[in-house]
């Protein structure tokens, strides 16, 4: 996929939402069809290894994963925090969002390390809480800063270990900021990141400091080139 590809597909979905955000209800039922296209998308160890690197003398390091739209399929694109400052677009991994049972399954989780984020039940907990409550949680965007991206912690991905040939599993979760009982407009969409998933077991650890942007409230609008050179793209 050329670079003016992925453009036009970030593009088509900010074009999307501030359609959206203009009170055209066409748009909220494709935005739902997109967001509820897939289940999942995954991270290859390989991939990680060049954030890496790409990351190596960076004090803040991130995973930015834009939102696309390609051939009316729902697409993410993921660059190193670094990467997409430089506007040096030459390592972005383009996922498809998909409902397919997720490779490298991993049998032995000896390493894992102790002290996850959060609990595997609170992973599927929030999972749930977008499955049941995105339309709903869809309805508060109309006045907010509609979502581009989301800004994921390289720890994340780092502090799971995944080798070569192995892959990790990401998914949407919807969360606030106490995770205690509030109103729908209280939480935020979020990427949530297990080592293993498979039919019978859930993996003990998940990460879940993934932060949806726009608002730009910590960053500067400059670090995501991406999302400026798509803004302009015409």
């Amino acid at each position: 996929m050329t670079i003016d590809t992925i453009y036009q597909a970030i593009k088509q979905w900010k074009t999307l939402a501030d359609s959206y955000k203009n009170g055209n209800k066409d748009s909220e039922s494709e935005i739902l069809d997109y967001l509820n296209q897939g289940s999942h998308f995954s991270v290859s160890g390989e991939e990680i290894k060049q954030w890496k690197v790409n990351l190596e003398n960076e004090e803040t390091k991130t995973i930015h994963a834009y939102v696309g739209i390609n051939e009316d399929k729902l697409k993410f694109f993921l660059i190193d925090s670094k990467s997409d400052a430089d506007a040096d677009f030459d390592d972005i991994a383009i996922k498809e969002f998909t409902r397919r049972a997720p490779d490298g399954i991993i049998q032995n989780e000896s390493d894992l390390t102790n002290n996850p984020p959060i609990s595997s039940e609170s992973a599927i907990y929030r999972n749930f809480r977008w499955d049941m409550y995105c339309s709903s949680w869809l309805e508060t965007q109309k006045t907010e800063p509609f979502f581009q991206l989301v800004s994921i912690p390289f720890y994340d991905y780092e502090r799971l270990h995944l080798e070569d040939g192995e892959s990790c599993t990401c998914f949407f979760g919807l969360t606030n900021e106490t995770d205690a009982a509030s109103p729908i407009f209280d939480y935020h969409i979020e990427i949530i990141t297990v080592k293993n998933l498979s039919i019978d077991e859930i993996s003990k650890i998940a990460e879940d400091y993934s932060t949806p942007r726009p608002p730009f409230t910590v960053d500067t609008i400059q670090d995501y080139q991406l999302l400026l050179k798509s803004d302009a793209y015409l």
